[in-house]
């Protein structure tokens, strides 16, 4: 080969090298700080495996639950703070951060308070609520040990918690309902085994999942409040989601192995007719349906597969349905807006996606990636579609490590500012989990 050739075969390597640099730190121009790591105080008293997602409230604080840890090994809400100048006096201290726990599941005798808080905790604030209470549900415990719906509320300082509410840690906590109160033979006919958020509609009512459906909790004329099974249905996917129509939309396994459907729910009528808007057949083509659905103004609705079992799997998608009014009434379009075809982009997105104002979607995968993990194939990834008329361009916004977390089952949640903040359920200092931040 002449010297000519070889010296612009060099330069055009050089050129290569540099460019594949550039796109290497484009891709890579996010960071991410671990904000805190759980189980870092004696006997996990902190919490561990936390759920999520996280929920924001006021002076830049979040909230979340931990499935398991605190004083009782039973799941606790927690808190996480900017640290002050003074530092996180009695409390956990993060990176920059403050990690307290607002309340110990099962600091009751017989759990009476609730056990397993295997879901987020919501802001709600209807007609009957106390502005800035938290809200979510427990798995089990409660008076018949089938999960409650419980409050949570900042306590006083001079008076204490009030009367007929539980206290183990900063706030006070009171159940405002125990599940299986009405059980005929075998059956809860008030719902059993809660998980997932909590919603409300217009009214104030309460919307949640449980083992056995979908039920509304509602506030009754003695002060109290009631359940009501308005949708029964074998397996319900944690998680719904309220339009501003108060129609409620979720996602169930269905009856027959290796399909899913999406639902919906119309409030406004007192019979709470449902209809499958959408059902999933688990082939190599579409994967099963998983986490909880999002709602956009326009009335479409989008969601997760997790990807089927098997050789033939598929790593999981993300999907829209489009409503159509034709002759039969609203149908709904299936769109698949992302395939992920790779270990290095992220396998099985299982927590949901976040939609922001301009129409960009945001979610975690579970595994993938290109680090080598013990939890699974990767320690899972976090992505943005970002969205360009009717077409998204998958953009892969972090890869977590093991060290920075791993298995992030939720979707992050954003702040004004553009940043991503969530939750690994393992990974971290202790392999327990941690919250994260990723900044753009």
């Amino acid at each position: 080969m002449k010297l000519t050739s070889l010296l612009r075969s060099a330069a055009t390597m050089a050129v290569l090298l540099v460019l594949s640099l550039l796109l290497f730190q484009t891709a890579q121009a996010q960071t991410e700080t671990d904000l805190c790591n759980l189980c870092s105080l004696g006997g996990c008293s902190d919490g561990e495996n936390p759920i999520g997602p996280l929920v924001a409230g006021a002076n830049g604080a979040f909230y979340a639950t931990s499935g398991s840890g605190g004083t009782s090994g039973s799941g606790t809400v927690f808190g996480l703070y900017p640290e002050p100048a003074g530092g996180c006096e009695g409390s956990n201290q993060g990176n920059g951060w403050c990690e307290f726990v607002l309340y110990n599941f099962c600091s009751v005798a017989n759990c009476l308070d609730g056990n397993e808080p295997n879901g987020n905790v919501s802001y709600l604030n209807g007609h009957f609520r106390t502005p800035g209470n938290l809200y979510g549900t427990t798995y089990s415990g409660g008076s018949h040990n089938y999960g409650v719906v419980f409050e949570i509320s900042s306590k006083p300082v001079q008076s204490g918690c009030p009367a007929g509410s539980n206290t183990s840690g900063g706030w006070c906590e009171t159940v405002l309902y125990n599940f299986c109160s009405f059980p005929l033979g075998s059956d809860c006919q008030d719902g059993n085994n809660p998980f997932g958020n909590l919603v409300e509609d217009s009214a104030g009512n309460l919307y949640g999942t449980v083992k056995n459906g979908v039920f509304q909790l509602s506030p009754n004329q003695q002060g109290g409040w009631d359940s009501e099974l308005i949708y029964a249905d074998t397996f319900v996917i944690s998680g719904l989601v309220i339009d501003s129509a108060d129609n409620l939309f979720g996602i169930d396994v269905g009856d027959v192995p290796g399909l899913g459907n999406v639902f919906k729910i119309s409030l406004s009528q007192a019979s709470f007719p449902h209809e499958n808007i959408y059902t999933f057949k688990a082939t190599s083509k579409n994967g099963i349906p998983n986490g909880p659905p999002a709602v956009d103004s326009a009335g479409n609705v989008y969601g997760t597969t997790f990807g089927t079992a098997g050789g033939d799997s598929l790593p999981g998608t993300v999907w829209k349905l489009t409503p159509v009014t034709g002759k039969k009434g609203v149908t709904y379009t299936k769109k698949v807006l992302h395939t992920f075809t790779a270990e290095k982009g992220g396998l099985n997105p299982g927590g949901g996606v976040l939609l922001d104002s301009t129409g960009n979607i945001y979610s975690t995968a579970a595994y993938g990636g290109d680090t080598v993990c013990q939890i699974g194939p990767g320690c899972g990834t976090l992505f943005e579609l970002v969205a360009s008329g009717d077409t998204y361009k998958y953009k892969l916004l972090w890869k977590f490590n093991g060290t920075n977390g791993a298995a992030p089952y939720s979707s992050p949640i954003l702040d004004s500012a553009g940043d991503l903040y969530g939750v690994t359920s393992a990974g971290g200092a202790n392999n327990l989990g941690t919250m994260y931040e990723v900044t753009r």
